[in-house]
This record gives structure tokens, C-alpha cells and sequence, in this order.
């Protein structure tokens, strides 16, 4: 038996990895899908059902944003943590103890069920977000196949709990592979943010209203962008991060539409906060829409100096090498201009880097106005 010392240590060390565990490996997704053995002994077994779930988190998390990215822990492929409390039943212990730590962990339980008399499968799950009551899917697939029911019900229950992640990683992919997954992305951002507001969601609802006015963009249509933008200053509550973000957004309208007091002021609004982001060559981007807004009021010596930074700061990344020569063809700087040019060519790339940053998607004249869209 352990003594009173063992037993206050090793509670202490259980405790410690529970917190731990959720900040080194994100266990901000708890999945668990019971299959039954007709439907496992044909190849579909709890773990591939699982790996579905994990596969599209998977593709969410690599999208960049300023904002964490969620992960996925599953009953089937255990961490550390769970490795301990899994065989002494301490499953909901565990859930408790993160909750109390502060650390919001969405449960999501499933359980296919095999019709006896036909090869109709359904999907019976429990959604439980942390601080709002659970809500139940249940879904069918009429021809058993049980690969295409948790596809399904992984749209269902992403587009529910992270609708402003789902939504970017759908807009992202339907900038460079598939382009239909752009209506699948307003489809959940509008729908989103068409729910009651809750505190613990206004985040994500401005965030929301960031992805719509984005869409709007890319279809041409500057003033639903701008009504898109001006809804999210009514989201009480919302960290000032994402805010700043609609902030850097309209002042990039704002150069393109040749209102540079506003670009000045939307950019000053926006920039404390997301100064600080640690995700590589963000303080480039910020400088390259820095330069931008001076340039569009007139500062070209502040401008090509700030895209001299970025250039320096993001070797990778063609946009401030592009306004550079831009700008050096407008100084008379035909030499430069050239090389400058010359650079962009070689470091252009087709994959969309921050899909939720306007900048990134659009080229922009400082000078006469107007917006296009990169390729």
C-alpha cells in the first residue's frame, strides 16, 4: 500500500500531467466513436474512425492564423496522460482537472450503429463544449458505407465547434485546389454567425465576420466586405487580437480605395497587439502594409524603407520585393526596379500564407487606387 507521503507525490505528479499534457500536446478535441464488430470486421475499426476525425483537424491546424491552432486527442492513439488514466478509470477525472487548470476540452462521444435487417449504418454522437450544454447529431448512411458517415458527421461536428477555423481551412484549400470549398466556407462562417452571441464565442464570431469579408473580396464586392467588417465592431467581448485583425484588413481596403487617413488610422488601431504575434515573417507582412499606407499618403521615402525591412526580414516572400520594384519604377530606379522584379519571379509561390490577411490574397495600387486579386 502506498503511505500517505507516495500517495500526496504521486497525486502531484498526475496532476502536473494532466495540465501538461494538454499544453505540450493540445488536447483541445477528446474523441471517442465506438464501432461495432459487424462494421470493424470489415476494415472500419474505431481507430480509422478516429484518424478521420484527426486527418481533418490535421488539415485545419496547418492553416496559419494569429490564432492557435486546435488538435485532436483520440481514445484509440493515447497520449502520455491517458496512457495513466485510461486503465484506472480516471477518464473523467482527467476531464475535471483540465477544466479546472482553465484548459477547455470539447468532448465528442459517437457510437455507430448497425441496422440487423439492412446495410443502413447510423451515427449517434454527443457534442460537448466546454461552458454550453451538448448537443446530439445522429446521422444515417442508407448504403453502410461507414468511411462516408464519419466524413459527414466530421463536417458536421468541425463546422459546429470551430466554425472560424473550419471556415479558413476551407477557404484556404479553395484559393489553391478546390474551389467549391469557398461556398462551403461562407456556408459556415454566415451560418455561425447567425447564431444566439454567446461570451465564449464572440471571438470567434468576429474572426467569422473576418472570413465573410474576405469572401466578399474575392467576389468583387468592396461594400458587403465593408458591412462585414463594421458587424464585427458590435461582437462585446472578443479578445482585442481579433479585432486588430479587421482593423489591418480595412486599412488595406483603405489604401485600395484611396482613403489614406483612414488606412492610417484603421493601421495604427489594429498594430499594437498584433505586433506581438510569434508566427515567422508576420513582422514583415505588418511592415510591407506599414509601407503601404504610408505610401498611399504620400511618404514613398518611409515606404521603400519599410519594404527594404520586410524584404530583409522575409527572404521568402515575394510581395515587398514586388511593391519594391513598383516603387523604384516610379523613382525612376529602372536598375533597381529590375532586380527587385527579378526577386519576386524567383520567390513566387502559388500556396496562400495567411488566408484570413487581405494583403495576401490582393495586390493593391498605393497610388491610383484599385484591387487584384494574386495568382
Amino acid at each position: 500500500m502506498l503511505d500517505l507521503t507516495s500517495l500526496v507525490l504521486f497525486a502531484g505528479l498526475f496532476i502536473g500531467l494532466v495540465v501538461g499534457d494538454a499544453a505540450l500536446f493540445g488536447d483541445t478535441l477528446q474523441v471517442q466513436i465506438a464501432v461495432p464488430a459487424k462494421v470493424a470486421q470489415t476494415g472500419f475499426t474505431e481507430a480509422a474512425a478516429e484518424q478521420i476525425f484527426a486527418a481533418e483537424v490535421t488539415r485545419i491546424g496547418q492553416v496559419r492564423s494569429p490564432f492557435p491552432a486546435p488538435s485532436a486527442h483520440m481514445s484509440s492513439r493515447p497520449s502520455v496522460l491517458a496512457a495513466i488514466g485510461n486503465p484506472l478509470n480516471l477518464d473523467s477525472l482527467v476531464v475535471a482537472l483540465q477544466d479546472q487548470a482553465g484548459i477547455d476540452a470539447i468532448s465528442v462521444s459517437g457510437a455507430v450503429v448497425a441496422d440487423a435487417t439492412s446495410s443502413r449504418l447510423d451515427l449517434l454522437m454527443v457534442i460537448s463544449p466546454p461552458n454550453e450544454s451538448p448537443t446530439r447529431l445522429h446521422l444515417t448512411q442508407q448504403d453502410g458505407d461507414a468511411n462516408r458517415l464519419v466524413e459527414r458527421a466530421v463536417d458536421r461536428v468541425l463546422a459546429q465547434i470551430m466554425p472560424f477555423r473550419y471556415a479558413l481551412a476551407d477557404l484556404t484549400d479553395g484559393l489553391t485546389a478546390d474551389a467549391k470549398l469557398l461556398a462551403r466556407a461562407k456556408q459556415t462562417a454566415a451560418q455561425a454567425v447567425a447564431e444566439p452571441w454567446i461570451p465564449q464565442r464572440a471571438t470567434e464570431q468576429v474572426l467569422l465576420y473576418d472570413v465573410l469579408a474576405i469572401l466578399a473580396l474575392l467576389d468583387g464586392n468592396a461594400t458587403e466586405a465593408r458591412t462585414q467588417f463594421a458587424a464585427a465592431d458590435s461582437v462585446p467581448q472578443a479578445l482585442p487580437l481579433a479585432h486588430d485583425l479587421i482593423m489591418i484588413n480595412r486599412a488595406f481596403l483603405a489604401v485600395a480605395e484611396k482613403r489614406p487617413a483612414e488606412a492610417r488610422a484603421d493601421f495604427e488601431a489594429g498594430i499594437a497587439d498584433l505586433a506581438r504575434v510569434p508566427l515567422p515573417d508576420w513582422p514583415a507582412k505588418l511592415d510591407t502594409l506599414h509601407a503601404l499606407v504610408d505610401w498611399s499618403g504620400g511618404d514613398v521615402r518611409r515606404a521603400e524603407q519599410l519594404l527594404r525591412y520586410a524584404a530583409t526580414a522575409a527572404p521568402q516572400d515575394e510581395t515587398p520585393h514586388a511593391y519594391l520594384a513598383r516603387l523604384l519604377t516610379a523613382k525612376g530606379d529602372a536598375a533597381g526596379a529590375e532586380d527587385q522584379r527579378k526577386q519576386a519571379a524567383r520567390l513566387h509561390r502559388p500556396d496562400i500564407e495567411f488566408a484570413a490577411l487581405a494583403q495576401s490574397l490582393f495586390w493593391v495600387d498605393p497610388v491610383n487606387g484599385g484591387m487584384r486579386r494574386r495568382n
